[in-house]
């Protein structure tokens, strides 16, 4: 990637100049002195440098707007552009161009988190309670945390249930933080999880009840290279995916024609 050699803050500076010339097709000195509070001359300098790495025909500088125009043959230098980097430039633009709706999942507490991620590093078991959507009333656990599971919206904690004899995935929000974590001890043998250590491999593809030009445009959204879009999930993470993909609504865009469940090789269990 371009400005490797460059320092960091020097680095993210042009960067976010590739960014605007992606996005914008312009860039000023000002772009720069606005977003990093840097000194003209700075911003001169970060410019001359970025104008180094461009081919001759990428830029053009219009003397009526005093700022440089993108052309049409510009190439980004830092690889291929994100819809994230949206977000960057929507920060601090005064024109109300964007909005989110509150995400009701991330009110999860970070104290919850800590005895887990402690439990995790020092090889223990805890006790906890827990209230689940099942059970009318909370429940005290004995369980052994081993990893954390995102499932693209909250994270999960995935362990070994005493109580229960099996793996589950607990949601750390639900675990009454006065009533939990007073026992510990070390975690005796434990089954291995064979659902974290096999693959799923899912082959999708557009639902077959929708029209043709409704296909074309669900191959575009979730990126269909070929015919059937292939991914490989931990057996483990099935349910997030269905959950996720919308594969268990009513009206699904997807329909998954098959499920391969493989397990994993020494090698890449060694390296997980």
């Amino acid at each position: 990637m371009a400005f490797e050699d460059l320092k960091y803050a020097q680095r993210k500076r042009l960067e976010y100049l590739d960014r605007l010339f992606f996005w914008n097709g312009a860039a000023t000195r000002a772009s720069l002195i606005q977003q990093f509070g840097i000194s003209n001359a700075q911003a001169a300098l970060d410019f001359r440098s970025y104008l180094k790495e461009v081919d001759d025909d990428a830029l053009i500088y219009d003397a009526t707007s005093r700022q440089y125009l993108a052309q049409k043959g510009f190439q980004r230098l830092t690889g291929p552009a994100a819809t994230s980097e949206l977000l960057e430039l929507f920060d601090g633009d005064t024109q109300s161009v964007y909005d989110e709706l509150p995400d009701l999942q991330r009110t999860q507490n970070v104290h919850a988190f800590l005895p887990l991620y402690r439990a995790i590093r020092g090889g223990q078991s805890v006790e906890i309670v827990y209230q689940s959507m099942r059970d009318p009333e909370p429940e005290t656990r004995m369980i052994a945390p081993l990893r954390f599971v995102s499932d693209g919206v909250r994270l999960h904690v995935r362990a070994y249930c005493f109580t229960r004899n099996q793996f589950r995935d607990f949601i750390p929000s639900r675990i009454d933080l006065d009533l939990s974590f007073l026992k510990s001890s070390r975690i005796e043998d434990i089954p291995r999880d064979d659902e974290w250590f096999t693959w799923s491999v899912l082959e999708l593809r557009p639902h077959e009840r929708l029209a043709a030009s409704q296909q074309r445009v669900v191959r575009t959204e979730f990126g269909f290279t070929e015919d059937v879009l292939e991914i490989r999930i931990r057996q483990a993470l099935e349910f997030y995916t269905t959950r996720r993909w919308g594969l268990d609504q009513e009206f699904p865009r997807l329909e998954c024609l098959s499920i391969k469940h493989i397990p994993m090789t020494k090698e890449e269990i060694d390296a997980d």
